[in-house]
């Protein structure tokens, strides 16, 4: 059904929420040839970002046993560090041969040391400390300082099917990621300041490109990454279970914090294996200035726009008003607050409930609202994630309402969450996506989606034929990119972009 008299009419708060928030109503809504709006979908929608349920991860003890501080540091206390960001010249290695340490200092941790405490998940320390001068990786030359690291690991095993870290069968992940780290884009079709272009022939790509072919000549990138047909987050998931890879892309509850120890082969590992989340790396090492100390900017997040609900015209005899206005107030607080996290003791309290599964699992109510310390809405859940009743006791599955993701300044949502978990969280969106196509491919015509997934594959199947010949040393980039560019593959980016200039 064309459903625009009733959502305008019942559904003032998800009018005025799309309204305030046009990037989500392009996605949501229909414009005819006379500029009208039309609804023909309500659309769940996140209030914000959602945090992520995978992300990078690498083997912190590792780092512990077999890396070796570096003699210098990054100096975040200095002009040239507090002004650029970084110091005159890195990596540490061009900054010794050019004798330019501006923006370093000398390096006080000689050795590095840790402790699970009674809780590893919530009380390891350590006092690692990266060349960047940071507790976490924030540059490419910190990767390859921590790859460094796990080759003396996988060595000492006597390990033949271990490695460092490994990338997409294709040669590279089109929904950005690491690739972004590189001065932008994803190697694939992205938004570059509002222009949709493709990015397969970049400079930026190239930079990316000649990165993976450095760790495949060093021996830190897996040798059969071009074997691994496995799906982005779940390359190799035996060997990253077993403890055989040192940096990996996982989901949350795989290997994060200590979990990883029930399933590693080393018996040294089953001790004290810590796997800690690694936010996409800054370039400072390849490349031109051009692709250099760029924040990353297309990554995978999850869309604010998620499930979108229709109503059929059987429903048309139906009490549709009722209908409508329920569906308007899960767009208010009040509302999406139960759809998200359930009732609270007092609303139980005053409400018949049959079956009473809080009663039954022994729930008082699934939150509690208090007030946090910095003086605003404290939402915490008293039924543990792990606990299928949380899922039970919500409306999450009605595909409609407000998301509450937590990520707003607004509210604070108090989760069961281990504190390496909560740490995982903010380096996995430490940047901003603002790269991603993929939203906009859904709103083209049935001609235009066909000959947008017609390129798609085209492009797809050439690269992952091709990309990994080159990583591999096989082919030369300009081979590549003269077979790719017969292919026309920015043909189509005019389709995206007037979705993207609607938006505008």
């Amino acid at each position: 059904m064309d459903i625009t008299e009733y959502v305008e009419k019942y559904m003032p708060n998800y009018v005025a929420y799309l309204e305030q928030n046009p990037e989500l109503k392009m996605l949501c809504t229909s414009t005819d040839d006379e500029g009208k709006t039309h609804y023909y979908q309500i659309c769940m929608l996140g209030d914000s970002v959602r945090d992520p349920w995978q992300g990078y991860m690498y083997r912190r003890d590792w780092i512990v046993k077999y890396a070796t501080p570096t003699d210098y540091v990054w100096d975040w206390d200095s002009d040239t560090v507090k002004k650029n960001g970084h110091p005159e010249v890195t990596p540490l290695s061009e900054a010794k041969k050019q004798n330019n340490l501006t923006g370093w200092k000398k390096n006080e941790v000689t050795s590095f040391s840790a402790s699970d405490g009674d809780d590893p998940d919530n009380t390891y320390e350590d006092n690692v400390i990266f060349p960047s001068g940071t507790s976490d990786p924030l540059t490419i030359s910190d990767w390859e300082w921590m790859f460094e690291a796990f080759d003396k690991a996988i060595a000492e095993r006597g390990w033949d099917d271990a490695y460092d870290i490994s990338i997409s069968y294709m040669g590279n992940s089109t929904l950005g990621d690491l690739v972004s780290s590189f001065g932008g884009g994803n190697g694939y079709y992205y938004i570059n300041d509002g222009t949709v272009e493709y990015d397969g022939t970049s400079e930026n790509f190239k930079t990316y490109t000649e990165c993976m072919q450095n760790w495949y000549d060093q021996g830190w990138l897996d040798k059969q990454f071009y074997t691994r047909t496995d799906i982005f987050y779940m390359i190799n998931t035996t060997g990253v279970s077993q403890g055989k890879v040192g940096l990996w892309s996982a989901y949350t509850g795989t290997a994060l914090g200590s979990v990883i120890r029930d399933t590693c082969m080393d018996e040294s590992d089953k001790e004290d294996a810590y796997a800690m989340a690694a936010p996409l790396p800054i370039n400072d090492t390849y490349g031109s200035d051009a692709q250099k100390f760029k924040d990353p900017d297309c990554m995978y997040h999850d869309s604010r726009k998620a499930a979108a609900l229709g109503v059929t015209n059987k429903c048309e005899d139906k009490d549709l008003a009722t209908l409508f206005t329920f569906f308007d107030w899960t767009y208010t607080m009040e509302g999406a607050l139960l759809t998200n996290l359930g009732l609270t003791e007092e609303q139980i309290s005053e409400t018949k409930l049959d079956p009473n599964l809080y009663e039954e699992y022994g729930y008082k109510g699934s939150y509690e609202l208090t007030t946090g310390d910095d003086g605003k809405p404290l939402y915490t859940q008293l039924i543990p994630l792990d606990d299928a009743v949380g899922g039970a006791v919500t409306a999450t599955r009605m595909c409609v309402g407000l998301q509450l993701n937590g990520n707003t300044d607004d509210y604070t949502i108090e989760q069961d969450e281990s504190a390496v978990l909560k740490h995982a969280y903010e380096l996995w969106t430490k940047y901003e996506d603002t790269g991603s196509a993929s939203d906009y491919a859904s709103l083209l015509n049935s001609d235009d989606s066909q000959t947008w997934s017609t390129m798609q594959t085209t492009v797809r199947d050439y690269m992952s034929q091709n990309l990994p010949q080159v990583i591999r040393g096989e082919k030369t980039w300009d081979e590549y990119v003269a077979g790719m560019e017969a292919n026309d593959p920015s043909s189509v980016c005019e389709l995206l972009q007037k979705q993207i200039d609607k938006a505008k």
